[in-house]
């Protein structure tokens, strides 16, 4: 598998966990026709994602960032920081597309342990819009770089408030002065 064919299903499959909702029965069968052809059809996810407004931006966002390779390794436990082989990438996309519900499977695997699991986790941190030009990361920071749950949810939260999905809750004035026991 060439860079380019890399890039593209490494971000097809980041944008797809990304998705509120399951894919519309018709994509859902391109896609699993698109997997059972890989690798030689990897090329048709590019038109795949780019045809369907829920993927399109978080499929382009994603290809920036992973031509980027803007996170650092040390984020990662050392077994999780390897280079995963193109072949076992290429294994697991072909385990996610060939689903009947590709979005649920890949959402789902994202919080296990297993080697799909740790792939697709890694990926969501490697083309998040919050690792651009990110440097060094704290130590006291680096659960959150851990733990596909929380970061899933930091990252939502992060771009509702980005879209303006925000509830005014009153001012926290008063709780300034207390005293917080640690």
């Amino acid at each position: 598998m060439n860079s380019l064919d890399a890039i593209t299903l490494k971000a097809f499959l980041a944008a797809l966990m990304r998705l509120e909702n399951a894919l519309p029965v018709d994509l859902q069968n391109q896609l699993n026709g698109i997997g059972k052809a890989l690798p030689s059809d990897v090329c048709k996810l590019h038109a795949l994602a780019k045809n369907y407004p829920p993927l399109a931006e978080d499929y382009m966002d994603a290809c920036l960032a992973l031509q980027k390779d803007s996170l650092p390794v040390a984020v990662f436990n050392s077994n999780e920081s390897e280079q995963i082989p193109d072949e076992k990438i290429m294994n697991c996309a072909v385990e996610v597309m060939n689903n009947k519900d590709s979005v649920n499977l890949a959402k789902r695997q994202e919080k296990e342990s297993t080697l799909l699991g740790q792939l697709l986790f890694q990926l969501r941190c490697q083309t998040s819009f919050m690792v651009n030009n990110i440097g060094e990361i704290p130590e006291q920071e680096l659960w959150l770089w851990r733990n596909p749950i929380a970061w899933a949810a930091l990252e939502r939260g992060l771009q509702q408030a980005a879209a303006g999905e925000v509830h005014y809750l009153g001012s926290f004035a008063q709780y300034a002065d207390l005293d917080v026991d640690d």
